[in-house]
This record gives C-alpha cells, structure tokens and sequence, in this order.
C-alpha cells in the first residue's frame, strides 16, 4: 500500500511542476524528435540506463529516491528510480486496489513487469503506469499517474525499452 502512495505523492508533485505552480528543477535536456514525434533515446546517468522517449525531455533529479524525474509534452511527468526491494506483480495489483482500479492490465516481462490502470479522482481520469525491471543487476521502478491516456502509454512504452545506458 505504501509504494502506490509514494508513488501518488510524487506523481502529484511532478504533476505541479509541470504545471508551472512549482519551482522546476534545472535538468538536461534530451530531443526525443519534436513534440510527440519518433521516440528517440533518453539518458539516465545516475542509474547507468537509457529509454526511448518521444518530443523534447527534461531530465532531473527524482523527488523520492535515487534516480530521475523525467518531463516533456509526449510523456508529462514521469519518475525513473531505483527500487528499494522487489515486488512482485500479484503484489503491485493488491497495491492498486486501494484506488479502485478499472481497466487493470499485467504483463509479463522477460525481467519483470507492467501493471496499468485507470481510476476515477477528484480531477477526472487517472492513468497509472507502474512497471518493475531488474536491468544489469539492478532493481528499477519506472512508471508515472496522469490525467492524459496518451501520455501513459508513452511512458509505458518508454519503460519497457529501458536499457543498460
């Protein structure tokens, strides 16, 4: 329960740094071809990995955790961390039912896996990504919450092509 709360706690911190009502961080950005065109690669230096992402993407430190906070018109606000401890994807959906989810999907990945949802909020629509990778030895946590379909599975799409970088 407490790693989608997490997760919720810094989604809607990014979310207010995309939006403007926050102090953004300075961070590199990386061209992932125009504003939602051709996903393009991303680097990640503190964890040593790359993904694919689509538009102009700012790369900055993560709000919780060691890793990075990603952002860009394809993708909104999206985090990329090293993982604490494993967990599984039976676990990852008793998480999810605290936010009653709808359109629940798992999929197996050859090195871990990719829960997506949807909930109704306050605000409307949310779309949660989570997806759990171990990549060179290394436990990682990609995933974002927003109110955008499309921008979920870009990032969804971006962190199953992580990769050693």
């Amino acid at each position: 329960m407490s790693r989608i709360s997490i997760t919720l706690a810094a989604a809607l911190a990014l979310g207010t740094l995309v939006s403007g009502c926050g102090s953004k961080k300075e961070g590199e950005k990386a061209s992932g071809g125009g504003g939602g065109g051709a996903p393009a690669a991303v680097k990640l230096p503190k964890l040593g990995l790359a993904l694919d992402a689509p538009g102009e993407v700012t790369v900055g430190d993560a709000i919780v955790g060691d890793g990075h906070m990603l952002q860009g018109g394809g993708i909104g606000a999206m985090s990329v961390e090293a993982a604490k401890s494993p967990q599984t994807v039976d676990e990852a959906k008793e998480d999810a039912k605290m936010y009653t989810p709808k359109n629940l999907k798992a999929d197996t990945l050859p090195d871990g896996f990719a829960l997506t949802f949807q909930n109704k909020g306050a605000a409307g629509d949310n779309f949660w990504v989570d997806v759990r990778r171990t990549i060179d030895g290394k436990l990682i946590k990609c995933g974002t919450t927003g109110s955008d379909a499309g921008q979920a599975s870009a990032v969804l799409a971006a962190c199953k092509s992580l990769r050693k970088g």
